[in-house]
């Protein structure tokens, strides 16, 4: 870790402001601190007093002249650099998993947070431990020379302070300042913590006191300039090395070479960092220093089915199988993990073998429980979302019940669908419709939806052609996108017509259904149709009766509907195929026709990859 560099002349500048203001304070929070002989050095004390680093005694003294143990130096630094910040705290419980084995042989009756935060964060070294802390080593004074080392290491400067084989110190005892600390002495000088004694000499010998190290402190907490906050990784761009973060607000940070990117304590690479995963951001100024994430997985939400649970230790372990899975998978629950069972709070006793389960897992734990009976009725939802996947329908709902508000759930390939109370399918199931849904084992197996019927003119200002097209049109004065469903009619000068064949600034007269557009008639446009589509599948869902295909002039797979059975298959001989011997990387000419973006095959011709 390498801290960001901040000019000397901007700290003394600040130290100067900071003790003009504390010169006409009456007092300073200890008694043995008085302007007249500690002006050097009383602004920063109470400083890091108010910051909380550093305390007096019980008899209200701070003993400025008294030195300080090597133990008190790396703790005083620790918890500068971060060991005592709340949004440290799952890190520092990771760092006494990882190193309280190593700290229990030091005999420490305080100090082990400090030791294993900076253990945790790289700073120090089991070796550390051996020269500073092990047996007596850490209640003797604390040397001028081991105080640069243990500055230049919680700091995070060791790296850049060795890189350099030779250092060139303008001390006047640089001679007697042995090698294995020159280029530590070099780092702290550098960066204005440190600056030697009255005479012009390190003093790399010399102990230091309490008033001493408060100004150290308080001239690496002003280079560094850190806070922490608990964040969510909400996208990684690799290529662009950028990290979106979302804490107390959204922002997108640059990941350069002297950002420390972390999982769980150990070094990792952009391209190890999951998204949607909780970490711990470090800033220095408004720059990222260093990230950890706390997971090596990104948080999701399992669905299962119950197989039983056990506790360890006062710890719930849930059991469970996914989908189709027959192997039981095992997952350990957050102290106190909130279930709710029904709608209702619950114990996990509540559950039974091959109830529905929900799992929200974030960190690699599991954050909480809800779930039911095998099947489960939402009611008075309203949905907001339908994606078309690769293997899966899915679809996203709002509801008054934060149970399910906001909740994603994958529909059966073999849904019961109503609309309007008559029987229908999930094509004409339209973003904005009120559902009632049934589930089973999390999966939608019934919806029975409702939407209302109305009319809207306007003119045209854009066409999305995608797997799920949009349009948008201007209605006195303001803009309104609509979904566009796979079986919208369009009719443009009384003709047949596609969205291809719109032009900006045409006049519309569209029918909605909840939010989502079942016809659109034009008056001003000219119809251009195409009935062939040719290239290599990239997908192929035969639950849901789609294919996708890698056309001769897209820059984007075309998704070809092949509805109701309506669609024949053969082969490049002409003989008879069914859907499911399509594969990817097969060539096709799909024939049919283009209507709401989709194109709809009536005949697809099919070349083998292996041909």
């Amino acid at each position: 870790m390498i801290m960001k560099k901040t000019l000397f002349a901007l700290t003394a500048l600040t130290a100067t402001v900071c003790m003009s203001a504390s010169a006409f304070a009456d007092t300073y929070s200890f008694s043995d601190i008085t302007e007249s002989r500690y002006s050097w050095c009383a602004p920063q004390i109470e400083e890091m007093y108010d910051a909380g680093y550093i305390t007096g005694y019980e008899d209200g003294t701070f003993r400025p002249d008294n030195q300080v143990t090597k133990l008190e130096g790396i703790a005083l630094f620790a918890r500068s650099m971060g060991s005592g910040e709340d949004a440290n705290a799952e890190l520092l419980e990771l760092a006494h998993s990882q190193y309280d084995s190593a700290l229990s042989t030091c005999g420490l009756s305080w100090g082990q947070d400090e030791l294993a935060y900076m253990l945790y964060k790289g700073a120090f070294t089991n070796a550390d431990l051996t020269t500073y802390i092990t047996g007596t080593t850490k209640n003797q004074p604390l040397t001028r020379g081991e105080a640069a080392v243990i500055i230049t290491k919680a700091m995070g400067g060791e790296s850049k302070a060795t890189s350099s084989s030779s250092v060139s110190l303008d001390y006047s005892d640089a001679r007697t300042i042995s090698a294995n600390i020159r280029q530590y002495v070099a780092f702290v000088t550098e960066e204005g913590i440190m600056n030697g004694m009255d005479d012009g000499s390190f003093s790399p010998d010399g102990t230091v006191t309490r008033s001493q190290i408060a100004v150290m402190l308080a001239r690496a907490v002003e280079a560094c300039d850190y806070t922490f906050e608990r964040v969510r990784v909400t996208e990684v761009d690799e290529e662009a090395s950028m990290i979106t973060l979302s804490g107390s607000n959204e922002q997108t940070y640059e990941v350069t070479n002297d950002t420390n990117l972390y999982i769980k304590g150990e070094s990792a690479q952009i391209s190890d960092i999951p998204d949607n995963v909780s970490a711990v951001a470090q800033f220095s100024g408004d720059s990222l220093f260093s990230l950890d994430a706390l997971s090596d997985e990104s948080d999701t939400e399992i669905t299962a089915v119950f197989k039983g649970y056990n506790t360890v230790g006062g710890v719930i372990q849930v059991r469970v199988t996914v989908g189709n899975s027959s192997t039981v998978s095992t997952y350990t629950c957050i102290a106190d993990v909130p279930i709710t069972y029904q709608g209702s709070p619950a114990t996990i006793k509540s559950f039974k073998n091959g109830d529905s389960i929900v799992l929200e897992v974030s960190d690699g734990k599991v954050q909480s429980i809800t779930g039911g009976g095998k099947s489960e009725t939402i009611s008075n939802a309203t949905i907001t979302a339908i994606d078309i996947g690769e293997t899966d329908l899915t679809i996203t709902i709002s509801s008054g019940n934060d149970e399910y508000d906001g909740k994603t759930y994958t529909v059966a390939s073999d849904v019961s669908v109503t609309k309007n109370s008559s029987a229908s399918d999930m094509a004409s199931v339209y973003v904005g419709d009120k559902v009632t849904l049934t589930l089973e084992y999390g999966v939608v197996t019934k919806v029975a939806a409702t939407s209302s019927v109305n009319t809207v003119s306007g003119i045209l200002k854009s066409v999305t052609i995608a797997a799920q097209p949009e349009i948008t049109i201007t209605v006195e004065g303001k803009d309104q996108t609509y979904q566009v469903p796979q079986d919208c009619i369009v009719t443009i000068n009384e003709q047949e017509g596609s969205l291809y064949d719109f032009r900006v600034g045409d006049s519309l007269v569209l029918t909605v259904q909840s939010d989502a557009v079942t016809r659109i008639r034009c008056s001003t446009s000219t119809i251009t149709t195409t009935g062939r589509v040719y290239g290599t599948v990239t997908a192929i869902n035969t639950s849901y009766g789609f294919i996708s295909v890698m056309a001769e002039d897209s820059e984007v797979p075309v998704t070809i509907f092949c509805r109701d059975n309506n669609t024949t298959f053969i082969d490049e001989k002409g003989s008879s195929l069914k859907m499911n011997s399509i594969n990817a990387g097969d060539i096709v000419e799909c024939r049919g026709a283009t209507t709401n973006g989709a194109f709809v095959a009536t005949l697809v011709i099919v070349t083998p990859a292996s041909n």
